[in-house]
């Protein structure tokens, strides 16, 4: 029997929408992968003393200054990321090279800073990684547990995560490599299948941003900062505490779950219009669309000022 006008009219509106529908997930991907990896550059959280990057390429400092982690003037130049280790500091400069502020007991900061065509950093208690253009990791500082080997690790990466004592990687296939301690599970040999577009890692916990925008964790989840089903929602991008973690929503609106002591993971997340997060030993912190930083829990040492800090900061990458 001949299709009725009807029937033919659906075909073709159901085959046109098929692929628009397709560009748009598509689209919404490269979004979600996009404000992923500018979260990880702008701003960054360590043990007592964050960073971020100013609007004119330089970056500012506040908090614990131990070792000159964290100079109280900033640190003018022209740098593309930024990373906060335990007591060290890391910033890639726009020529690819990096640069090294504090304690270097472990080789984890030379003050002479460290040569090459990066494109990504991490900076762990004691440690360091950077992703080479090629898709190769640099490691330094302390290879306990063999978190940073010295002559680095092979592949094809696109996204490298520091935690206290273990060291993740995402492969340009979606999946995650694993290194470093795994007393707790957070850093299996093996790695993590998956479709991942983003990972964060923390004290002993793990964390990765599906294509869909939901999220795995693995790891320690005494606190509940890595609950093993994992947390569904539209996320954009996420980070790790000590025991603590915290993903943006594509709204700009912000998750958090895990230890609470200090206030650092509201349960209730935190309402705002906000386009990067940063996770540190137990504060946080989230830049604004205005270019603001607001930061909530513990500010033992100023890392996280109540009234937070007023920039304006760099909001797109460069």
């Amino acid at each position: 029997m001949a299709a009725t006008l009807g029937e033919l009219a659906y075909e073709a509106l159901r085959l046109a929408f098929i692929p628009w529908q397709r560009e748009r997930r598509l689209a919404k991907e490269r979004e979600r992968t996009r404000i992923a990896r500018l979260s990880s550059r702008l701003i960054a959280a360590g043990l007592y003393h964050s960073l971020a990057r100013r609007r004119d390429g330089g970056i500012a400092f506040w908090g614990a200054n131990d070792d000159g982690r964290a100079p109280p003037d900033g640190v003018d130049g022209e740098f593309v990321a930024v990373t906060a280790g335990a007591r060290h500091s890391l910033a890639i400069r726009r020529d690819g090279s990096i640069a090294c502020w504090g304690n270097n007991a472990n080789g984890e900061a030379p003050p002479d800073g460290v040569e090459g065509d990066f494109v990504a950093i991490a900076a762990g208690s004691y440690h360091s990684l950077a992703l080479r253009r090629d898709g190769r990791i640099a490691c330094w500082g302390s290879n306990d547990d063999g978190r940073a080997p010295p002559d680095g690790v092979a592949g094809v990466f696109v996204a490298v995560a520091t935690g206290w004592r273990h060291s993740i990687a995402l492969r340009r296939d979606g999946s995650i490599a694993c290194w470093g301690s795994n007393n707790r599970g957070q850093a299996p040999p093996v790695g993590v299948a998956g479709d991942f577009v983003a990972i964060a890692a923390g004290g002993a916990h793990s964390l990765a941003l599906r294509r869909d925008g939901s999220i795995a964790c693995w790891g320690y989840n005494g606190l509940g900062q890595a609950p093993p089903a994992g947390v569904d929602g539209d996320f954009v991008a996420v980070t790790a505490g000590a025991y603590h973690s915290l993903a943006l929503r594509r709204d700009g609106g912000i998750a958090c779950w895990g230890e609470n002591d200090d206030g650092q993971a509201p349960p209730a997340g935190i309402d705002g219009d906000f386009v990067a997060i940063a996770a540190g030993w137990r504060y946080s912190l989230a830049l604004r669309r205005d270019g603001s930083i607001a930061c909530w829990g513990a500010n033992v040492k100023g890392e996280a000022p109540p009234g937070g800090v007023a920039g304006p900061f760099m909001l797109q990458d460069l």
